[in-house]
């Protein structure tokens, strides 16, 4: 009999975390889609606004996935206290603690298939929205400002931005004998390790002999390939190589840029974890003196203390880094004075 009770609980926890979720996004493409509108011309039009919108969606869900298995999982367990299924999963033996933490796997398992989702399909989504979007917005942007230069033997390489394998808005420079031998202009082209393959350039020759080919050998330093601003939207696996490659720097940018990689590979990692002691935790409220108050009151307490779990995470992340600690630490201490909290709150049931 309890089986079947908790089948039901853990059924219906994901599914009010899944429609929450999606309710979330909605949300959030709207309020994206008001925005995008702003920047509406006649090169980015309408439909292109919808094709970028659409397509991010997906990868924008990760954002709210704890928020929302959190919300959900209360709804879950609050309605099923009031039919009290509760009562007698507790009268058949079963304690508080086990009840909660069964209950969260159905919120944990939409949280690992987000995850998995993303690393393989949502975040390239993603990122070719983006990359097409940029390059309708930026395409009669004739501004160097924001553009990159580097440097590889005789060659330079200037361009815009690198999303994925894809270079936009490229210019290749070849010098021979100190002398500048041709040159390469392309709004887009395709890197594959040290290979940059061209789309539609326009080739210009300043020597006679100099034979152009329609790619070219270019060794793009690890440090121009990722910013700051694009470091949330790296997967996991890139997370791992980045930092990995960049651990054996002893220079003080690289050092701190190193910092900010592990602030959100471990944020990702420790995501499912987070997202699992914030629901035994506050699902500990069910059982409590709170029992009394309304389901509203509830998950309002919830999502409260959520949103403040999240600012000291962010908090204490950034302390770390400041001081050049470890930084999974100050990921983890949050989770850690969760855990203390847990204890005493289910052993005072």
């Amino acid at each position: 009999m309890t089986k079947i009770f908790y089948r039901y609980l853990i059924k219906r926890s994901f599914y009010f975390s899944f429609l929450i979720l999606i309710i979330f996004g909605l949300l959030d493409s709207v309020f994206m889609l008001i925005s995008e509108l702003e920047n509406i011309t006649n090169e980015y039009k309408f439909a292109n606004i919808l094709k970028y919108v659409f397509f991010s969606m997906p990868h924008r869900l990760i954002d709210f996935v704890e928020g929302s298995c959190l919300l959900g999982l209360m709804i879950s367990l609050g309605l099923s206290h009031q039919e009290g299924n509760l009562n007698v999963l507790r009268s058949s033996g079963s304690s508080p603690f086990k009840i909660v933490a069964l209950s969260s796997l159905g919120a944990i398992f939409l949280t690992l298939s987000l995850i998995f989702l993303d690393e393989i399909s949502f975040r390239n989504l993603f990122l070719n929205a983006e990359a097409s979007k940029n390059f309708v917005v930026n395409r009669n942007n004739t501004s160097n400002t924001q553009s990159k230069w580097v440097k590889s033997g005789d060659s330079y390489l200037n361009f815009h931005d690198i999303l994925d394998n894809k270079i936009y808005k490229v210019r290749f420079l070849k010098f021979k004998d100190k002398k500048l031998s041709h040159s390469i202009i392309s709004d887009s082209a395709v890197l594959d390790g040290d290979k940059i393959t061209f789309d539609n350039a326009v080739y210009k020759n300043f020597l006679d002999n100099t034979e152009i080919k329609e790619y070219v050998n270019f060794d793009i330093p690890l440090r121009s390939k990722i910013t700051l601003d694009n470091i949330n939207n790296l997967g996991i696996i890139d997370l791992y190589s980045y930092k990995k490659l960049f651990s054996n720097s002893t220079l003080k940018k690289d050092i701190t840029f190193k910092s900010h990689i592990d602030k959100y590979f471990y944020k990702k990692l420790f995501l499912p974890i987070s997202i699992f002691l914030l629901i035994v935790f506050f699902g500990s409220l069910v059982f409590t003196s709170l029992r009394e108050t309304t389901i509203g009151g509830k998950i309002i307490i919830s999502i409260v203390g959520a949103f403040i779990y999240r600012l000291i995470q962010d908090l204490s992340t950034s302390v770390f880094i400041s001081y050049n600690l470890p930084v999974v630490i100050g990921i983890a201490l949050p989770s850690m004075i969760l855990i203390i909290l847990s204890l005493r709150l289910y052993k005072n049931i």
